[in-house]
């Protein structure tokens, strides 16, 4: 949610969203109360285990938000990790909170390649998709150049809500989508899994995904050569 990683994103209201208080309520607030009771999909139970089962030796974690999965994965001291996020207020917080002081950050935006040569066997992206403030189809490019800075037997990850092929929002889930939305944090109008898992098996050889509420999980690995398209 407070994730979103488009340049046009980057004014004074999404700076407003990374200030220290705000962001330690996010964790209870968005990762706690609003993912279990509204989005159906607890973080304990799924996303947090989910990231801590595919963390590689060299990192890569997109729209970082809090820290909290850097925070709170369990992450080997011998792994190596790199921040990227649009907003470097986010970044900085992020890099002081993660606890690793060897952490990089870079800031770019990820519906464009990045700007390093560098190939990560792990990347992770959390509740990131769906505060892009791009189409569906711009989306799910991001798995096409992200495979670019990928080993060939690096893994994806991560988690995000959709707003179709899901179940029918409850009147907290709804109430919660109306304010998000209206706010301009959720930009997911149209997102969907068919196309974010068609985009992953365009991309990657190996695929899995799951929808648990409203929330899209999904694990990718070995990304395809242009080639093998």
């Amino acid at each position: 949610m407070p994730a979103s990683l488009s340049a046009s994103s980057a004014n004074e209201k999404t700076a407003e969203l990374y200030k220290t208080r705000r962001l330690l309520v996010y964790d209870y607030w968005v990762l706690g109360i609003v993912s279990t009771y509204a989005w159906g999909c607890p973080t304990s139970q799924y996303p947090l285990p989910q990231f801590r089962a595919n963390v590689g030796k060299n990192h890569l974690d997109i729209g970082i938000g809090t820290g909290y999965y850097l925070r709170k994965g369990r992450l080997p001291a011998t792994t190596r990790v790199t921040l990227v996020d649009i907003e470097k207020t986010a970044l900085e917080f992020g890099l002081k909170r993660c606890g690793r002081s060897d952490a990089r950050g870079i800031v770019a935006d990820i519906l464009k390649p990045l700007p390093v040569d560098d190939k990560f066997d792990s990347v992770s992206m959390y509740y990131l998709l769906h505060c892009i403030p791009a189409t569906v189809e711009d989306k799910c490019g991001i798995f096409s150049h992200i495979r670019n800075n990928m080993t060939s037997d690096g893994v994806i990850h991560g988690a995000t809500v959709v707003a179709r092929g899901v179940r029918k929002d409850g009147r907290f889930a709804a109430h919660m989508r109306r304010k998000v939305v209206e706010a301009g944090i959720f930009q997911n109008a149209d997102d969907n899994p068919y196309d974010f898992e068609h985009a992953l098996r365009r991309n990657f050889h190996q695929v899995e995904v799951r929808v648990v509420g409203a929330v899209f999980l999904f694990r990718a690995a070995k990304p395809k050569s242009d080639n093998a398209e």
